[in-house]
């Protein structure tokens, strides 16, 4: 591993720590929620009054099971920064040893893991997920290592490492059931022998598959998946640009830059494998097993990407997960093509590419920061702890597909002791912490998708406080009606409930 590589690899962690917060969509949720299970699990002197807890063993306790134990020794915001340095760390080790295992030299390869680091699902806040990804890659690696080792061997490691991944979140576990399945197929000389195989493979990871099956059985899960997709023309379109552009164009329209020069470097590549994969093909040379193996995993991701729907269970947002995942899986493959200037300054150019994508990175990453900051300004206002307080956001972003803001709300919450009425975390079964009865009767709903201004506010006399952002003068004589602004700055301002 180069100095450049593990340089490059501080200096997004610097990155994290420069900022005065980091900006994700979900992350204060999840903070918030942190510190309410630290208190309820403490006797629950400052939250009992609002929340209760409720463990279970559901499939997305990565961020609880890394931040949890953090909190006894630092502040809420200071874990958060603690838990992405260890995610950035976790996929930067994980990478080259993924690499390595399948036979690849980690450099200059391992360069491209930097433009997806900050991804759509890293900025939406999906915390447990993106911890789950290095699980699933260093599991995947220890699998194809001891594929040939004894059954009682790949008994015990692949059921230790499903149940891992598993409990740290859900898709990943798929992600490893997928290569597990891939591993067995490539190892079968004929299609009775990979029957054979699969149904041994089964029998083997059978408690990881129990474990699945009870959670499926037991969970709550009510959602109904709509098929009407398949007739969407626009919606392959807007997945396919996606998929081109790895998860890493979320803010503005001149990502799509640096998004544009990752994309071309990956399709050279690709195209170069590809070009090496068929000669070595007609020329009835082996394409090894290593590569068979991922090449059916990554068109088993390809087509569950494209033809699942947008929502599976309670889960939303399943299809956006999944680009930055198919480019470090299909990392191995990828040819750099073998000319002398690309022998002699090949790193060098990946790596310049990739500084460059760091910069445009900083860039959004402070100017997104610097968004929430200004949100926080009313952090001096006298709000009583306990106040319930509600944003107040009728608009999405214009054009980002991440809304930075959107439970921004929270941050009071940590820091002031309010109770957000849009934590949406204490309105689903997938977290551990529950509104009590004197908790929320305003649906989160109003909140999540943009129709606060649909609410009569007179049903809702619990709603003390509003965090309002970009309302315009037709939504201010409506709230005049009910409340008073104490505060306000530029697009920010906050309304207090008036006396009744």
């Amino acid at each position: 591993m180069s100095i450049y590589y593990i340089l490059l690899l501080f200096a997004h962690i610097g990155l994290i720590w420069s900022l005065p917060y980091v900006p994700t969509q979900d992350g204060p949720s999840h903070i918030y929620n942190l510190v309410i299970l630290h208190d309820l699990l403490n006797g629950g002197k400052e939250w009992g009054e609002f929340f209760v807890y409720q463990l279970s063993a559901i499939p997305n306790l990565g961020f609880t099971f890394l931040a949890y134990p953090l909190l006894h020794f630092f502040s809420p915001l200071t874990v958060e920064r603690i838990f992405i340095s260890l995610y950035i760390i976790f996929i930067g080790v994980s990478v080259p040893f993924f690499l390595k295992t399948f036979n690849k030299q980690p450099l200059p390869v391992s360069y491209f893991i930097f433009p997806v680091i900050f991804n759509y699902t890293f900025f939406m806040g999906f915390y447990s997920y993106i911890a789950a990804v290095p699980f699933f890659l260093l599991s995947f690696s220890l699998a194809w290592r001891i594929r040939n080792s004894s059954t009682a061997c790949r008994f015990l490691c692949l059921n230790a490492f499903g149940i891992i991944i598993f409990y740290v979140h859900l898709i990943p576990f798929i992600f490893f059931l997928l290569s597990l399945a891939s591993i067995t197929a490539v190892e079968s000389p004929d299609y009775k022998k990979s029957i054979k195989n699969l149904l041994k493979l089964l029998l083997i990871i059978s408690p990881s598959i129990l474990n699945l099956l009870y959670y499926l059985e037991f969970s709550t899960s009510s959602s109904v998946s709509d098929f009407s997709y398949l007739l969407s023309l626009s919606r392959y379109i807007r997945l396919f640009i996606e998929l081109l552009y790895f998860s890493t164009v979320n803010f503005l329209p001149w990502q799509i830059l640096p998004a544009s020069i990752l994309m071309l470097l990956i399709v050279v590549a690709a195209y170069h494998s590809i070009k090496d994969l068929v000669k070595r093909r007609f020329q009835t040379q082996n394409i090894t097993a290593a590569e068979k193996t991922l090449i059916y995993l990554s068109v088993l991701l390809i087509l569950i990407y494209f033809f699942v729907p947008f929502t599976v269970g309670n889960g939303r947002y399943f299809n956006e997960r999944f680009p930055w995942v198919i480019l470090l899986i299909i990392l191995p493959l990828l040819r750099i093509p073998e000319t002398p200037f690309i022998r002699r300054f090949g790193s060098v150019l990946i790596g310049g590419i990739v500084g460059i994508f760091f910069i445009f990175n900083a860039i959004i990453l402070n100017q997104q920061s610097s968004k929430v900051q200004k949100f926080l300004s009313g952090l001096d206002i006298d709000m009583p702890t306990g106040a319930r307080i509600m944003m107040y956001k009728p608009r999405p972003p214009e054009w980002a597909t991440v809304d930075i803001l959107l439970h921004a709300t929270s941050y009071y919450g940590i820091l002031k002791g309010c109770v957000d009425i849009g934590n949406y975390e204490a309105d689903t079964d997938l977290f551990p912490i529950r509104f009590n009865k004197t908790g929320s009767t305003a649906r989160q709903k109003y909140q999540t998708i943009y129709k606060a201004k649909n609410i009569n506010w007179e049903n809702y006399p619990e709603i003390q406080y509003l965090l309002a952002w970009e309302i315009d003068n037709k939504e201010r004589e409506v709230l005049n009606k009910h409340f008073h602004i104490i505060w306000e700055q530029d697009e920010f301002n906050i309304w207090q409930r008036n006396a009744l």
